[in-house]
């Protein structure tokens, strides 16, 4: 049994007492300043808990998002016993290598099917071109392909200051495999057509103009002889026709500057 003085009348007693069995002072084993202590670690402790148990909710919500795959919708989905698996995806937005790469493995995974070869075309929302943007297969091993403008390049053609054509008659945005910013602008009454890519480069085209009586503008290439030709409709839109008619529409591009 352990003693020690009671901090009132200092006989010995129990370290365990609940009250001295001398002057009757309660808990006569604990001083003043061994409370403070005790309590003081007591607080710490649970400061220290507390925040233990904030720092792991703070890093599992780090991690979810970078463990979560991007938003997707399968438009299509066709399988037959041995035979691979082909799959049409709608995509909100053009994601980078490492992001597809995470949709892809969740589009593989998302099936009851057991398809050893499994090929994925992806589409973006508000896409011009009908083609896909970018592809994706297991074969087994994942491999990707890009159609259309990486995501990078995507932002930098539509944030392209266009302040160098103040008098340009319209500007469109082709997104496809070679995409680019088209703008048309007059000079000493020819009419120019200059393409835009992401890299910087620029190509300039010459144009032979013909008002139409719809208030459109139809625009004819002087080197060209298959008859294909541009037309900027009323409502600005480009389209490109050839032979068999009307085989692209742009809709007006709206610059950042």
């Amino acid at each position: 049994m352990a003693l020690t003085p009671c901090k009132s009348c200092k006989h010995q007693v129990d370290t365990s007492a609940e009250v001295c069995p001398s002057c009757g002072v309660r808990s006569p084993g604990v001083t003043f300043l061994q409370k403070v202590f005790g309590f003081v670690l007591l607080v710490v402790i649970v400061v220290v808990g507390l925040s233990m148990c904030t720092s792991s909710k703070k890093a599992k919500a780090a991690e979810g998002p970078a463990q979560q795959s991007a938003a997707y919708s399968i438009t299509k989905d066709e399988f037959r016993e041995g035979k691979p698996r082909k799959v049409e995806v709608l995509l909100p937005q053009r994601l980078s290598d490492a992001d597809l790469a995470e949709v892809a493995k969740a589009i593989r995974a998302d099936t009851k099917s057991k398809a050893d070869k499994t090929f994925i075309g992806f589409r973006v929302e508000g896409q011009t071109e009908s083609t896909y943007w970018a592809n994706a297969s297991f074969d087994p091993d994942y491999k990707s392909s890009l159609i259309g403008l990486s995501a990078q390049d995507y932002q930098a053609l539509k944030g392209l200051d266009l302040k160098a054509y103040p008098k340009r008659i319209g500007s469109w945005f082709q997104d496809g495999a070679l995409g680019h910013v088209m703008v048309l602008y007059k000079k000493n009454d020819k009419y120019l057509m200059d393409s835009i890519f992401a890299s910087g480069g620029k190509n300039t085209e010459r144009y032979v103009g013909k008002k139409q009586a719809d208030g459109g503008l139809r625009l004819d290439d002087p080197e060209t002889g298959f008859n294909e030709h541009y037309v900027v409709d009323a409502k600005g839109n480009l389209q490109g026709w050839g032979e068999n008619g009307v085989y692209m529409t742009l809709p007006p591009f709206k610059p950042a500057h």
